[in-house]
């Protein structure tokens, strides 16, 4: 959908292809919420835009991850190129015709605007400063800089594919050593998960004869314990924890809170199912 053309928004690259994942999950939530209407599975129907959304930051994360890792093996073939005696022109058309993934067609682009006439920092910052990833951020805003000044290219491409190959080390070496605190994460949420449900299924049927006073504009009104839907304010509180976790894990491991959506699909996904099953087992 052009939202641009349609109702005169501006969107990033990154609200573009999040908008079409949350307008089908939205569409599939209306379907769910009708079909589960005055049944205590409404919450599932919140489920469609759930995984509408995490499938998209899936997608989106695998494809950024894709851009980064291959930017090392394009900045060090760029350098063997020029090493071997081209100018930068020739040098990124030739690369141009390498695999690098999803790389592939910003390099294509760079090497189109290139042909034409556009200089190489012009067409660098033009494609590569559109893509959501800080370090393409860093690289574009080096190699423009340095190539303004003026300066040895064969030197520069080889520093920036050295530090590229280092940040992408030092995000691996992130991931190991934050495995277990992610882990850690998705334990407490299910120790969480099984404290609600011992509350529910022992301590709450001990006080199914007590009563709530409910005061307000002066008048106060008694309630039974029994008399309250605890079953549905848990499944609230679930959904609501799983939800505000997830981004949190993404932070934690990767640093992306997009990436922690994924979390957030999978707690949700997992917890209100056992949740309800349990419940009905035991309730």
């Amino acid at each position: 959908m052009d939202l641009k053309k349609e109702f005169g928004i501006t969107l990033s690259e990154k609200q573009k292809f999040f908008v079409d994942y949350v307008i089908y999950g939205s569409v599939g939530s209306i379907v769910f919420f009708v079909l589960l209407m005055n049944t205590k599975f409404l919450v599932f129907s919140i489920f469609p835009l759930l995984a509408a959304i995490g499938i998209a930051a899936k997608i989106y994360t695998a494809r950024i991850k894709s851009y980064e890792r291959n930017l090392y093996v394009f900045l060090d073939d760029l350098k063997d190129l020029l090493q071997g005696g081209m100018n930068i022109v020739t040098a990124i058309e030739v690369a141009s015709r390498h695999d690098y993934g999803h790389l592939n067609e910003p390099i294509k682009r760079i090497a189109a605007q290139i042909k034409i006439g556009v200089p190489f920092d012009v067409a660098l910052n033009d494609v590569f400063g559109n893509i959501d990833s800080t370090v393409f951020a860093q690289i574009t805003q080096i190699i423009s800089e340095t190539t303004k000044v003026g300066g040895n290219i064969i030197k520069i491409f080889a520093s920036i594919s050295d530090y590229v190959k280092t940040i992408n080390d030092m995000v691996e070496e992130r991931k190991s050593k934050t495995f277990s605190t992610v882990f850690s994460s998705y334990f407490m949420f299910f120790v969480f998960i099984a404290i609600i449900l011992i509350i529910q299924i022992v301590f709450l049927p001990m006080l199914s004869g007590s009563t709530v006073s409910l005061t307000g504009e002066g008048a106060t009104n008694a309630s039974s314990m029994s008399d309250v839907n605890f079953n549905k304010y848990f499944l609230y509180l679930i959904v609501i924890q799983g939800l505000f976790a997830g981004p949190t894990i993404g932070l934690i491991s990767e640093n992306n809170f997009v990436a922690g959506i994924r979390h957030s699909i999978i707690l949700v996904g997992v917890s209100v199912p056992i949740y309800v099953i349990v419940s009905a087992i035991f309730l």
